[in-house]
């Protein structure tokens, strides 16, 4: 479990002895980080769905094979012992020790909040945080030598120039009971697994529960976008047709919930959005919402939410796993990371080219003033920018399983 005060660890910390309860991959039985023993300690933090650690793993195996005296290359996940033998078993060439961490022991410690994401250790400390792919040969050489590389290796949070492969792939489960089954329902139709188990668990919630255990708006987001994604998802990898009607996709009754029949509408328009009425661009609500959308409903409406609800088109914003106790600053990185990839300013036009759900929802936004000031917010625009805004068309194209690409 992630604890919500707890500091990670960070650049120049020391790092304690940490206790290893499962390890895959190894020659002989690991219990703690001191008996992978050499000068050099790189922990990789990967998930076997991530394409960008996978593509990693060469410059790993070639560094570990340059350095193999002096240096320790350990994978750490917090998937399942079972996933990862299958990961393992189909990859002969995988050489590195595989840390089965189902419990986040280790991930709560270091908190990465992005994949991949590559800690260095030398003497138990920190003297690097980076991603796999930017070590060299010419690093390990420089830090076995005590030197200073030439480009600092520091990455602790996703920058405002972070892509889609890098945003907030980490699957730290939640406290919270029900929003754990939402992760686990998302992450299976994530997986490619059999999401029927996690369907009957959602349709057997007792309705009162949903009440007694979603109270804070972070708590019923994380549940709520974790289903809509999750839902959109499974929904459309049985049956890929159904995309050809959208309109019937989004509003039938496709979603049980606690004995609930609901549409990805009533989860989004609804609930998320605060019983706002469809296609009003944000400036009209429901006059008369009924009592379960009322119970169930957020306080506040968050913008942000439409940069992490994924309707399975290729314009939508991609997929990525919620959890209530870190949800603002996932918010905030989807937010950031999409309209970076998203808006297109042409100074010499003095026109900006935003997603067309920012203007099907202009006033979840503020309007466009609104827009105009997150843009600025985001250093997408000059401060003393005062552009005109183009909403640019939407790709409806299918597109599926929209994770890390």
């Amino acid at each position: 479990m992630l604890a919500a005060t707890q500091t990670a660890l960070r650049q120049g910390d020391a790092v304690q002895n940490i206790q290893i309860t499962k390890v895959l991959n190894a020659n002989q039985a690991t219990t703690n980080l001191k008996e992978f023993s050499n000068e050099i300690v790189i922990l990789d933090f990967f998930g076997t769905w991530c394409v960008p650690c996978i593509k990693a793993l060469p410059t790993l195996t070639k560094l570990q094979e340059k350095f193999n005296q002096q240096l320790s290359i350990i994978l750490v996940s917090n998937e399942t012992e079972e996933r990862l033998k299958k990961f393992i078993a189909a990859r002969k060439d995988l050489r590195f020790p595989v840390v089965v961490d189902s419990e986040n022991k280790i991930t709560s410690l270091f908190q990465p909040p992005a994949y991949p994401y590559t800690v260095v250790l030398k003497n138990q400390q920190i003297i690097a945080i980076t991603e796999a792919t930017e070590i060299t040969e010419a690093d390990i050489e420089a830090w076995l030598k005590n030197q200073t590389v030439k480009e600092e290796k520091t990455s602790e949070m996703p920058s405002e120039k972070t892509n889609y492969n890098q945003v907030m792939n980490v699957n730290i489960r939640s406290k919270n009971t029900l929003v754990k089954i939402s992760q686990d329902f998302m992450y299976a139709a994530k997986t490619g697994e059999n999401t029927s188990v996690f369907e009957t668990q959602l349709k057997t919630i007792p309705y009162d529960d949903l009440q007694k255990l979603l109270v804070s708006d972070n708590e019923k987001k994380a549940f709520w976008i974790n289903l809509y994604n999750g839902f959109v998802q499974a929904l459309l990898k049985r049956n890929p047709e159904s995309f050809n009607n959208r309109s019937s996709f989004f509003k039938g009754k496709q979603i049980e919930v606690a004995g609930l029949q609901l549409s990805l509408d009533d989860n989004r328009t609804c609930i998320l959005r605060r019983s706002k009425i469809k296609w009003s661009a944000g400036y009209l609500n429901k006059l008369f919402p009924g009592k379960t959308e009322k119970q169930l409903r957020v306080s506040t409406l968050d913008y942000r939410l439409h940069f992490a609800l994924n309707c399975g088109a290729k314009s939508c914003p991609p997929v990525a796993f919620y959890t209530p106790e870190n949800l603002d600053q996932q918010l905030d990185i989807a937010t950031t990371a999409y309209l970076t990839g998203e808006a297109e300013h042409d100074q010499e036009a003095n026109l900006v080219k935003l997603s067309a759900i920012m203007g099907w929802f202009r006033n979840d936004f503020g309007g466009k003033k609104g827009m105009i000031r997150l843009l600025k917010q985001k250093a997408i625009l000059p401060a003393d920018a005062k552009p005109r805004i183009k909403f640019k068309p939407y790709d409806w194209t299918l597109y599926l399983n929209n994770y890390q690409q």
